[in-house]
């Protein structure tokens, strides 16, 4: 676009994503009465800034991040300190930030849904390979089969079956599917098909298994005969990646169509979209944590790089998606008990209020903030180094 880098795009959605934040901030503490001394865009040191009614508009040379400061924000000795005003407010302030950032996103929903769009409006989730061993065999699913839903929830997307199983590791989960006619000659028409509930215990780690002639050792070996009906590419000395459950699905007669949505069911699915987005991704937290792997967290050159990926892969009108979800990982990483971010700071305020009106004092809190400021800085100088040893391999941040 304009002969520019796609990735430079993150810097106008970065700052659009904080600017959205902050407001969050401004607004509340100015409709309270607390004094703002400075809105900035970036982190210290200032580039510039222009002064407005006893507020500092500034721009950082650190430009991911922004911030609101009150005045007194530890120290409640001025009447129109930050610290002043009584716990229910400031906790109002504080997370005024996080519930903008989940807001935006319900608004871009909410218009991508009820504007013109392409949408999946039919498809068959059919089974194509069984993962010998796995639990999919284990439960009798067989290739050809119809995933109808799982645990209850009806799938019209491999995500979706992705989504439900991933949600249900380590329980019993059932699986409704559609199968043909075991008779030969039958085929798969509608009148000769059955359906069938099979009871299913997904596996949170799934070893992967090398392709071998004859098997040793079953734990970590697999025959080429009994590779090959799960995936015909493998061949001897390849490795046969197995997931949660040990199948390989695809969408089977896909339908897509145009279509709208109006607002009273554009909302409701915005609001669907990003449930499904922040289970996904504490799920996909939960089995980098267990399976010590990185579950996609990115630093800035990260995020940059996914940017750049996705525009240049599916067009600029996906960087309405990517804002979307840049805000939502902000607003609930805000909010988390980290001191320097938001949440760290309503914890203080919280425990003011648990202490019945008993200050940390100001020293003391401030230090705290300064410490996890800086740790947060040295993590993302940490998650910049992986991200830069990425750019050099070559690796994509997209499957």
């Amino acid at each position: 676009m304009f002969g520019l880098p796609a990735w430079l795009l993150v810097i106008p959605v970065i700052g659009f994503i904080v600017f959205v934040h902050e407001l969050g901030h401004f607004a509340t503490a100015k409709w309270f009465g607390i004094k703002v001394t400075e809105f900035g865009f970036g982190f210290p040191p200032r580039a510039f800034g222009v002064a407005y009614r006893e507020t500092i508009y500034s721009i950082n040379w650190i430009p991911f991040g922004g911030f609101v400061r009150f005045i007194g924000e530890e120290d409640p000795t001025d009447p129109d300190s930050f610290a002043r005003h009584s716990v229910a407010k400031r906790a109002v302030v504080l997370v005024a930030g996080s519930f903008m950032n989940l807001l935006l996103p319900v608004v871009i929903f909410t218009v991508l849904f009820m504007l013109p769009h392409d949408a999946l409006v039919g498809a068959d989730i059919v089974v194509s390979g069984i993962a010998p061993g796995s639990p999919a065999e284990s439960a009798g699913l067989r290739p050809g089969d119809t995933i109808v839903s799982v645990a209850g929830n009806r799938v019209s997307s491999t995500d979706d079956v992705l989504m439900n199983i991933r949600a249900s590791l380590e329980q019993p989960v059932e699986l409704i599917v559609r199968r043909g006619s075991a008779v030969s000659g039958l085929g798969t028409s509608p009148e000769f098909m059955t359906t069938e509930t099979l009871t299913l215990i997904p596996r949170r780690e799934a070893s992967d298994l090398k392709v071998v002639e004859e098997v040793t050792d079953p734990e970590t070996e697999v025959s080429k005969a009994d590779a090959r009906r799960y995936d015909r590419s493998l061949d001897l000395g390849d490795t046969l990646h197995q997931s949660h459950i040990g199948v390989m699905i695809a969408l089977a007669n896909p339908r897509v169509a145009r279509t709208t949505e109006p607002v009273w069911e554009a909302l409701p699915n915005s609001f669907k979209t990003i449930w499904d987005i922040l289970r996904f991704t504490a799920i996909g937290i939960v089995d980098g944590l267990s399976t010590r792997s990185n579950p996609g967290i990115a630093g800035p050159i990260g995020i940059a790089q996914a940017t750049g990926e996705i525009v240049d892969r599916f067009g600029v009108s996906w960087i309405f998606q990517l804002t979307a979800l840049i805000s939502i990982s902000l607003g609930v990483l805000n909010i988390l008990p980290i001191p320097a971010l938001d949440g760290g700071r309503l914890m203080f305020v919280l425990l003011e209020w648990a202490r019945r009106g008993r200050r940390i004092s100001p020293q003391r809190e401030g230090l705290t903030h300064l410490v996890g400021f800086a740790l947060l800085i040295s993590f993302l100088l940490f998650m910049s180094y992986f991200d830069i040893l990425r750019l050099l391999r070559g690796e994509s941040m997209l499957p």
